[in-house]
């Protein structure tokens, strides 16, 4: 992922200050859920953003190793500055228990990951494989790092969903689950992911689209984005 052009808008176009001031710890943690026990394990956030997921991985999966990493030296920054507990149902930031994990931010490319293979029992990725420039080969580097027996999770969008970001990649329940397959990948559950916060921010126009989203995404097929849980077999 070494375009110059997508690098600029990560670092300078890409709402991240939104990220990290507007948390959604129970939209995570739903997700995170689907990778089973976390307690003890080696885990990666692969497109962390500004690290809430790894986070909640770190102190309340109380993983034993948490690794952010990110493609934008702005997500990480914010990452690196945020509050060290994980954000509270509410948004707020909870309290640092004294056996913290301490947690890694990597600045690195998706598409050729700096770890070796075999490297992590969990692997976590919302809302950025879809971004990468080669979708596939981002999961064959999620593949190769995920020790065999592993379990990821990735949050990926539904067909219709589009965003402002200059790469997107969507597809169907059927069509992600192609893609996934081919990297050796076994999908061993999909369900679906609510979408943003409808009152993420004060736009009346960004709030009447994610009531609409909502009402959509009801129905199974039209789900806004797909939770699709993986194994490593």
């Amino acid at each position: 992922m070494r375009d110059a052009g997508l690098r600029e808008f990560y670092d300078r176009t890409y709402h991240f200050g939104e990220d990290a001031d507007r948390p959604n710890p129970d939209r995570l943690w739903r997700a995170l859920r689907e990778l089973g026990p976390l307690e003890g394990t080696r885990f990666l956030d692969l497109g962390c953003g500004v690290g809430w997921a790894t986070r909640l991985a770190a102190e309340r999966g109380q993983v034993a190793q948490a690794v952010g990493l990110d493609f934008s030296r702005t997500a990480l920054a914010l990452a690196a500055r945020a509050p060290r507990a994980a954000p509270t149902a509410d948004g707020r930031a909870g309290r640092t228990g004294p056996a913290s994990v301490p947690i890694a931010w990597v600045c690195g490319d998706g598409l050729a990951l700096p770890f070796p293979d075999d490297s992590f029992d969990r692997v976590f990725s919302f809302g950025s494989m879809e971004h990468f420039p080669d979708v596939a080969a981002g999961f064959g580097e999620l593949a190769r790092v995920l020790r065999r027996g592993g379990c990821a999770v990735t949050v990926v969008p539904n067909f219709y969903v589009r965003t402002a970001q200059p790469v997107e990649h969507r597809a169907t329940a059927r069509g992600w689950r192609t893609l996934i397959e081919r990297a050796g990948l076994q999908v061993t559950r999909m369900t679906g992911d609510p979408g943003p916060a409808i009152f993420k921010n004060r736009r009346p126009g960004r709030i009447a689209l994610r009531l609409g989203l909502r009402l959509v995404g009801s129905l199974p097929p039209l789900r806004y984005q797909f939770i699709v849980a993986l194994r490593k077999p």
